[in-house]
């Protein structure tokens, strides 16, 4: 939700979680053409509750994001996966609706609701069609203020979750990105798995505390878009949100202090290997965020980057190969990660260390940054303004990074400043990094 410029990839030791917990049959994403001069107005609730609002009355539909401080972050140790367990309890059973009522309440309504778990947000989204949005609104209110955490629903979800860790368990790349998590981040919260002693250790006690430290208003970020009026709006921020404490009890937590250099082995009988390398990048508020976006994207950012052209195209060492900037509040990472027959694994992670050393010493041509600049500032709008929903949750991600509302037209000229000059200088100092590499394959090779 928070990435707003689309050259980023994910890979599997970024684990954030998202819970789809329901969708009418009826529902349709409201699609709606890409554009950047969006009309931004901040609306405040009589009870002094705020959100962002793109209002567009030819829009059939309604969607809100919203965000709170929580997260992977808060999970307690020994009782990681306690903040999923506690998004997919939301929707079983709140107020005076077992699960079994809510849900086939939800379901009539043919509205879309989702909560999802990143690193450090609890988030979650409804859409709506504009002329029936009273009882999504309700039943979203019940469970976010008045979750149930009933006993015989937490077993069955806990049951879920300890089958799909269970399931991931025998995934190599699975079982690889949680040990590259751990060679990176060590004993912080972000380098702990979620195991299926860690579920299953977790009781309803605990989602009622984890519930009533992290959904307040203190910290509440909400992103609205599609027919709905400022003062409408209002009314509704006080039915949904209001009822929630006011301040949230989130626990500060440090950002890690990631350990570059390690190598990681997952063995894997499999014909293909995947390869990552990671190494430092930068915060989002960062002003070396620019030029490091430019950066990665040049590298790898699709067919056209470095080491897609000289691995895949030139060479036929991989299947694909890309990287890309991944920034988080206060630290970030930038990746570089490659697949390729098993037995040509070696030679293609020796090849693609050289072609980052040589973009870490050289950095990009003039041409490759302008291309670079052409692409993040015309996918803008692709990726974060095309539907009502991707509207409501660029807003959110506006206001976590401090971005303001003029952001979308400002983007441009951000982008447009960066110097080739900059883009190297900040090539040369994370890439010179020793990165932290990870293979996942078999022995050979």
């Amino acid at each position: 939700m928070r990435k707003l410029v689309a050259m980023t990839h994910s890979f599997v030791f970024r684990q954030a979680v998202t819970c789809f917990a329901m969708a009418g049959a009826a529902f349709f994403f409201a699609a709606l053409p890409a554009r950047a001069d969006l009309d931004i107005v901040e609306v405040t609730s009589p009870k002094g509750i705020k959100a962002w609002l793109v209002e567009d009355q030819a829009d059939p539909m309604v969607s809100i994001t919203f965000a709170f401080s929580g997260g992977r972050l808060q999970d307690p140790k020994g009782k990681e996966g306690l903040s999923y367990l506690m998004a997919s309890m939301l929707t079983e059973g709140a107020g005076d609706l077992d699960a079994d009522a809510f849900q086939q309440q939800f379901y009539e309504t043919g509205a879309q609701l989702s909560f999802g778990v990143g690193t450090g947000e609890f988030s979650g989204s409804i859409d709506m069609l504009a002329d029936d949005t009273e009882k999504p609104l309700e039943l979203l209110s019940l469970a976010l203020s008045s979750p149930r955490f009933d006993e015989k629903p937490l077993e069955r979800v806990r049951a879920v979750a300890v089958s799909g860790i269970e399931q991931t368990s025998k995934d190599p790349d699975q079982r690889g990105g949680e040990a590259l998590s751990a060679a990176l981040y060590g004993n912080h919260p972000l380098g702990r798995p979620v195991t299926v002693e860690t579920v299953d250790s977790i009781e309803r006690g605990d989602l009622v505390d984890l519930h009533r430290k992290t959904l307040a208003r203190s910290d509440l970020t909400i992103g609205v878009a599609g027919a709905i009026d400022p003062h409408t709006l209002g009314e509704v921020l006080d039915t949904v949100f209001g009822k929630l404490p006011s301040a949230d009890e989130v626990a500060e937590i440090q950002p890690p202090a990631v350990k570059y250099g390690g190598k990681v082995f997952e063995r894997a009988a499999q014909p293909q290997s995947s390869i990552v390398m990671v190494f430092p990048g930068v915060p989002r508020k960062s002003e070396d965020y620019y030029p490091a976006s430019l950066a990665a994207y040049i590298l790898g950012g699709g067919m056209a980057g470095r080491l897609s052209q000289e691995l895949r195209e030139k060479s036929g060492l991989t299947y694909g190969a890309y990287a890309s900037l991944e920034p988080n509040r206060g630290w970030g990472n930038l990746s570089a990660a490659a697949t390729t027959r098993a037995e040509r694994a070696k030679e293609s992670l020796q090849m693609a260390r050289q072609i980052i050393s040589r973009f870490a010493e050289d950095g990009p041509t003039r041409e490759e940054l302008e291309r670079a600049k052409k692409y993040t500032i015309g996918s803008f709008a692709v990726d974060n303004l095309a539907t009502t929903s991707s509207i409501a949750a660029t807003l959110v991600g506006l206001q976590q990074d401090d971005l303001g509302m003029d952001y979308p037209d400002r983007m441009k000229e951000l982008f447009g400043a960066v110097t080739l000059e900059e883009v190297k200088e900040i090539s040369r100092r994370l890439l010179a990094v020793e990165p932290t590499v990870l293979v996942v394959g078999p022995d050979k090779g």
